[in-house]
């Protein structure tokens, strides 16, 4: 008899147990419903019938920075006319839903969100964390977490193109053209916004004189490093003069300076100066660059200092 006690509360406990709402699901109505919210986010379909009349959305932003849903749409509308496309991605999404000890559910996600702009066909591809929590079905809080840093500096590089002079939009053209040229190694395109005669000056010592000792410069870099490439970080235009912050990077594979290759790959920051005419060509480049940090990349030794 005793026995038959204990498992009929044995039964009871397990019933009662496997009756309890789960804490934490990968499987759930909430979940269906934030998938169905976000596929409709990819074909710019906006539904705010899934909101809750007081729900709240937060982008990035504090306790008091909310958006009705309403104007969590009409952000989206406003962001949509800077894209070509956008979207999440379906790459490795992760979604959970948990219940808290206040019995608050949470839908959490972790997706891949790529765009590209339609100014210029920039792609972007940014990390997000997204999480609701549901009351009845519905979305009550909404909250929106990423880095949009790298699209908002694009942005605002576009908007002050539209607001240059045609000899500073010739002048950005022209900065352009050079990255192109140096990685393609196109030596024409490169003497084409140049004077036959430019002079190239690395840390204040000139090394470059003519279009000739320059195109015979980029082939020294192409040659001594696979997959050699300028990435142009930044530009301000000032006048007549081009502030360009870059980065360049390649894999040494050949003779570089006299030392034999390494086979050590190079991300190496610089900064230059372009000086141009009133012709809108370029004169002169005034190059800077820590070719100590170079050495060391590359795994070259450092020449003791004279005794």
């Amino acid at each position: 008899m005793k026995k038959l006690i204990l498992l009929g509360l044995a039964i009871v406990l397990f019933t009662a147990c496997d009756k309890q709402d789960k804490r934490y699901t990968q499987q759930s109505p909430e979940i269906e419903t934030v998938k169905k919210f976000l596929d409709d986010y990819n074909n710019k379909v906006y539904d705010t019938s899934i909101y809750a009349d007081s729900s709240k959305s937060f982008f990035n932003a504090s306790k008091d920075e909310f958006m009705s849903p309403s104007e969590t749409v009409a952000m989206h509308k406003q962001n949509d006319e800077l894209y070509s496309k956008r979207g999440f991605t379906n790459e490795d999404p992760e979604y959970e839903m948990v219940v808290t000890d206040d019995g608050e559910t949470w839908v959490n996600c972790w997706l891949d969100w790529k765009g590209t702009l339609a100014a210029n066909n920039k792609e972007f591809e940014m990390p997000v964390h997204l999480t609701y929590r549901f009351v009845d079905g519905k979305i009550v809080r909404e909250v929106a977490m990423f880095d949009p840093s790298k699209i908002v500096l694009e942005v605002q590089a576009i908007e002050a193109e539209k607001n240059m002079s045609v000899d500073e939009k010739t002048i950005l053209a022209a900065a352009n053209t050079a990255i192109k040229a140096w990685n393609t190694n196109d030596k024409e395109l490169m003497s084409s916004f140049m004077t036959p005669d430019i002079s190239r000056l690395t840390d204040g010592v000139k090394t470059q004189s003519g279009t000739k000792e320059y195109g015979e410069m980029m082939d020294s870099f192409h040659s001594a490093f696979t997959g050699f490439t300028v990435t142009m970080n930044n530009i301000d235009i000032k006048n007549n003069k081009a502030y360009i912050s870059w980065t360049i990077s390649g894999k040494n594979t050949s003779t570089y300076m006299g030392n034999p290759a390494t086979n050590k790959e190079l991300s190496l920051p610089g900064f230059s100066v372009w000086t141009f005419n009133g012709d809108g060509k370029a004169v002169e480049e005034h190059a800077y660059t820590d070719n100590l940090a170079m050495l060391q990349q590359l795994g070259y030794s450092d020449p003791a200092p004279p005794k």
